[in-house]
């Protein structure tokens, strides 16, 4: 069961929409619980937290926020996701289906726009996800990233696995 983990910015109606689709997640027994990293307290981001059912973690440093959040995750596999982004209802079962595939492994979602050929040839091995894209990090992933003090979301990861779905950016 995934952890999920939204860097949240006080945008309430992306906030909104990111979180939204996690219910479905929650109902498919995929998702267990959410953490919101905020850089400083909200009254919109709290609400909308205290709303979805979601914990609040208050951190200056997205990086350090998300080493907080592993610490407490028991090495549970994270959801790592921005502010703005939506699941489509595709996600869900494409998710399902390739999760016996993963293994240990790191996955992102695609690119809502796909970027050129020549940026995808000189990409190499080792690609960082951006923040349009949804993460899937194991456990074990999570605290290496985490003991590095890293972005998860602009990290650089070998064999990350590529989901065939994207998230939807929404208007902020």
């Amino acid at each position: 069961m995934f952890s999920a983990v939204i860097q949240a910015r006080p945008a309430p109606l992306a906030l909104a929409a990111t979180l939204g689709p996690l219910i479905r997640g929650v109902v498919e027994g995929l998702v267990g619980s959410a953490t919101l990293v905020a850089a400083h307290p909200d009254p919109d981001i709290e609400e909308i937290a205290d709303s979805a059912g979601c914990r609040i973690l208050v951190e200056a440093d997205w990086a350090e926020g998300f080493s907080r959040v592993v610490a407490n995750a028991g090495g549970a596999p994270l959801l790592v996701m921005d502010t703005g982004l939506m699941l489509g209802q595709e996600f869900w079962p494409v998710l399902a289906d390739h999760l016996p595939l993963l293994g240990d492994r790191p996955a992102v979602t695609e690119r809502e726009k796909q970027p050129s050929i020549l940026s995808r040839l000189f990409a190499g091995s080792s690609a960082a996800p951006g923040r349009d894209q949804v993460l899937l990090l194991p456990g074990s992933v999570s605290r290496q990233i985490a003991q590095m003090k890293a972005d998860p979301l602009t990290h650089r990861y070998t064999n990350l696995a590529r989901l065939p779905v994207s998230a939807r950016r929404v208007p902020e």
